[in-house]
């Protein structure tokens, strides 16, 4: 493995000349920069990364906060996740998740303080978001995957809500159905001001009434026991439901259940979609679940691209991004069932 005294000797030039052209902290000619990476590239020689970091005080690498211990990683959000990565990755940057609790800044005091990254990439956003203010006060460089009321001058990209409920009950509404269900995450999730469950409970109520739905709006904790309970609970309670929007990933497979053993088919009595989700999550299931699925490579692409720009100060202020989510139908949708 080739050395940087590998490189000063067949380059013809010292070691802190080469150095410098990796580093760039201090000016050496182009000629002999393009030299240096002449070699460096035939002798297939790797600067180290740490110690880049040190010579240049940049590390290339952001954080994505996300707190898997509160919520979990379900599929939805590791292909986000994902997605980041490549987003980064292309633009020469490296990504590393960081999980911790979204309403107290002392984990993320503890994790600045060690200077690891360059910038923090916000998930899961609550209104009234401490670490908003933390970032702030310290000119720590970040950007938001979701809003918070609270800053609404701060740059954001997130998913359009509000319209993704809005074309999801226009588009069952188109198939017939005019008693619906939504079941939306925990009550605890919408009360800490997780501003998703927060919004599209909202969007519900207001669009439901707007096209004449009889809609019902409940919560239902990220547990598929739960979404089985529920889901029985409902159908006994008004069993003229004939569809459900979910968004929550972890409870359909309960809710499936549910619908079966209260001797009900799906799609032929009872419809189900879920919002804000994906195909890996879609795939799972028998049948194969219609779905809003989040346009997770655009998305992140804004994001990423957005929060990089402000570390390499080309940043210009744009992104207040909403991006709905797209359909994909599949098998668990269907006409609303003739009434007799």
């Amino acid at each position: 493995m080739a050395t940087i005294k590998d490189v000063a000797a067949k380059a013809g030039v010292s070691i802190s000349t080469v150095s410098y052209a990796i580093s760039g902290s201090r000016p050496i000619s182009e000629e002999t920069k393009a030299h240096i990476t002449r070699v460096m590239e035939e002798l297939d020689y790797r600067p180290h990364a740490i110690a880049r970091s040190l010579a240049s005080k940049k590390t290339r690498i952001i954080a994505i906060l996300y707190p898997a211990v509160e919520r979990t990683i379900g599929l939805s959000e590791l292909s986000l996740i994902t997605c980041a990565a490549n987003a980064a990755s292309a633009l020469g940057y490296h990504l590393v998740l960081w999980s911790m609790t979204s309403n107290d800044a002392r984990d993320l005091d503890r994790l600045v303080r060690q200077e690891l990254v360059d910038g923090v990439l916000l998930m899961d956003v609550h209104n009234n978001d401490v670490r908003i203010p933390y970032l702030n006060e310290r000119n720590i460089p970040f950007m938001l995957f979701g809003r918070d009321k609270s800053c609404p001058n701060e740059s954001f990209v997130d998913v359009d809500f509000a319209v993704t409920v809005y074309q999801a009950i226009a588009w069952l509404s188109g198939k017939g159905h005019r008693e619906i269900c939504f079941l939306n995450q925990s009550k605890e999730t919408h009360d800490s001001g997780y501003g998703p469950v927060v919004r599209t409970r909202d969007a519900f109520t207001v669009f439901s009434a707007d096209l004449r739905i009889r809609g019902r709006n409940e919560f239902c904790a990220a547990d598929a026991a739960e979404g089985y309970r529920k889901t029985a609970a409902i159908l006994a309670e008004t069993p003229e439901t004939t569809a459900f929007i979910v968004m929550n990933d972890r409870i359909l497979s309960g809710v499936i259940k549910a619908i079966e053993d209260s001797g009900k088919s799906i799609p032929s009595d009872v419809s189900i979609v879920a919002i804000v989700s994906s195909e890996a999550t879609a795939t799972m299931f028998i049948p194969k679940i219609t779905t809003y699925e989040m346009e997770g490579r655009e998305l992140m692409e804004l994001a990423v691209g957005q929060l990089i720009a402000k570390l390499e100060e080309s940043y210009f202020e744009v992104p207040r991004r909403l991006v709905p989510c797209r359909l994909f139908e599949r098998m668990s949708t269907g006409p609303a069932p003739e009434k007799e």
